[in-house]
């Protein structure tokens, strides 16, 4: 099979890391994109600089045996050896070798033994985001990929952008050298795009406890699991759902069994999975056939389970982890089979339509293969501690209803938005229907900057409605601030037609070379963007307020506007069009 684009690039952005002396790398690519296709080709495609044997190391069953499947279809002349459990490898004959970190990395183990790490110069860590754990330290220290003059490969791959606990990931890893995030692959058409109904509920979760970054899991579960929050989330599946196949992510099992007969109680094909349910296989399959509708299951199908069936996902457990959240997500994401890529699907589609019964469906976006996913976001209430809802996947509020509306579309007209009025605070926004009534409501004459921005820069920077800080430049240009997964800082723009990128350790250093980017490329421009000149005490001239009567048409200019704000509501109008 062909490599799609940015797989090829994935491949180049990890040969270009090696030949500029960056061995541990960090790549992420979402869900259903294709990263274990991308590790699996190392081998023919890093001969040239790393000719050695490979190991893949893997926390779960299922990743393990997905690995070993997708390296085998790419490496057909390589032995492909399991060390895990009673599966035993042999280091000295195999070419790969896909290990499972509870075996090889254990405490004490005497496999680790009857390695010789000399031979070995291809590291892979799937699920990425686990690589801190002490199992995985016993494994790279024993292979010594820590050591000075390594010049080996540690790559890890992971499906969020997001941050989990960044700090620690980046004593594991020096950089991320190629991302391709959930957005970009909708809009290219490899992935379907999630829509979301947020499920608001009157459970608090304010007086449960948090350890290792999530909810404790035992007083979570007794807080959520409630008939009446259960009855809720049925309803809301009947509402918005109704006949898709679903995924169901619960706290527990318990949780998982008493929502699978609030389910059944209103009429749905529901069932609950757990890790040794003696019919777990039998009810997996069931689920691939559509004998069962609605499966819920606690952690078991997180990571490594691929059905592109599944075009419903039910968030019951509440999470302030925005890995394991995406990866819920990614269940849902992944293409029809056999589609390809879905922008040319639809175009086959529409050109070969001509009866008019398809005609009206394509007018109501029916098409006859996947075209979108459905989120149910049960969200409780909580005011102490940042939950993890599916507008946080593209940066927007946490607590944004988005009505049935796609990710990808919400974030587009948040940022439609943003380029209108730049100094608009759009996070505070909590229902995407409303947004019109946001910005009406809003004095937009008074501009603010985020304490942030006022600390750091002397420029115009406002918050991103996907996350971060944007200043909107001259020509349609941009500049961008955002954070990322090894809680370091990247720094991009569009510069007359030149892209720049770049990476600081803090916000502080991020808006300095920011800044002084601007101002080596453009100092033109400082006197639109710099938040504060002499001249702006002076009372607005007529040809301001003309132009500013004629941006916002049918709002009262204040009479006492300065030429400052008059300037910098002109500008960003300007840069924003």
């Amino acid at each position: 099979m062909q490599n799609r684009a940015y797989q090829e690039k994935a491949h180049e952005a990890i040969h270009s890391g090696l030949l500029a002396s960056v061995n541990r790398q960090l790549i992420q690519m979402a869900t259903g994109t294709g990263k274990t296709v991308v590790f699996a080709q190392l081998p023919e495609k890093l001969k040239d600089v790393l000719p050695g044997k490979m190991l893949v190391l893997a926390h779960r069953e299922e990743l393990i045996d997905q690995a070993i499947a997708k390296l085998k279809a790419s490496n057909p002349l390589l032995r492909i050896d399991k060390e895990m459990a009673e599966h035993r490898a042999d280091p000295k004959e195999a070419d790969i070798i896909v290990a499972s970190v509870a075996t090889l990395g254990r405490k004490g183990t005497k496999r680790i033994e009857g390695y010789d790490w000399s031979l070995f110069d291809k590291f892979v860590v799937d699920e990425a985001h686990h690589a801190t754990a002490s199992t995985y330290g016993n494994i790279f220290e024993a292979a010594g990929l820590f050591n000075e003059g390594s010049n080996r490969l540690l790559l890890g791959v992971t499906a969020t952008p997001q941050r989990g606990d960044g700090q620690a990931l980046a004593k594991v890893f020096e950089k991320i050298t190629f991302t391709y995030p959930i957005r970009q692959a909708i809009e290219d058409g490899w992935l379907v795009e999630p829509r979301g109904f947020k499920v608001s509920t009157k459970t608090s979760l304010d007086g449960i406890k948090v350890s290792n970054g999530d909810y404790d899991q035992v007083q979570l579960a007794n807080t959520v699991n409630t008939p009446e929050r259960n009855a809720q989330i049925a309803k809301a599946w009947l509402e918005h759902a109704k006949g898709r196949q679903t995924i169901g992510f619960t706290v527990d099992i318990q949780h998982a069994k008493d929502l699978a007969a609030v389910f059944k109680h209103y009429g749905i094909n529901a069932e609950a999975i757990w890790g040794d349910d003696p019919q777990r296989e039998e009810k997996l399959k069931k689920h691939r056939a559509k004998e069962i509708t609605v499966l819920f299951n606690a952690a078991l199908l997180t990571e490594g389970y691929d059905d592109w069936q599944i075009g419903c996902v039910i968030l019951a457990g509440p999470t302030k982890s925005p890995v394991k959240f995406a990866q819920m997500v990614g269940r849902s994401t992944r293409l029809e089979d056999g589609i390809g890529n879905l922008i040319e699907a639809k175009s086959v589609y529409e050109g070969k339509t001509l009866i008019k019964d398809a005609l009206i469906a394509l007018e109501k976006g029916i098409y006859p293969f996947k075209v979108d996913c459905i989120i149910i976001d049960v969200v409780d209430n909580s005011s102490r501690n940042s939950l993890v809802t599916l507008p946080t996947l593209l940066g927007m509020s946490a607590k944004l209803d988005l009505r049935g509306k796609g990710i990808v579309a919400a974030v587009k007209e948040l940022e439609d938005a943003q380029k209108q009025y730049p100094h608009i605070d759009f996070t505070k926004l909590d229902d995407i229907s409303q947004l019109q009534a946001h910005i009406e409501n809003v004095n937009l004459f008074d501009i603010k900057f985020p304490a942030e921005v006022e600390m750091n820069s002397k420029l115009s920077w406002y918050p991103s409605p996907s996350g971060g800080y944007v200043m909107l430049l001259p020509d349609k240009d941009r500049i961008e601030i955002k954070q990322n997964i090894l809680d370091k800082f990247d720094i991009s723009a569009t510069i007359k037609g030149n892209r720049y990128k770049g990476e600081r350790d803090t916000i502080e250093a991020a808006f300095a070379a920011a800044d002084d980017t601007i101002n080596k490329v453009i100092p033109e421009a400082l006197k639109i963007i710099r938040r504060e000149e002499t001249w702006h005490k002076q009372p607005a001239t007529p040809a301001q307020l003309k132009l500013l009567a004629k941006f916002f048409k049918g709002k009262a200019i204040p009479p006492d506007l300065d030429k400052g704000k008059a300037s910098k509501l002109i500008s960003s109008y300007l840069a924003g069009k």
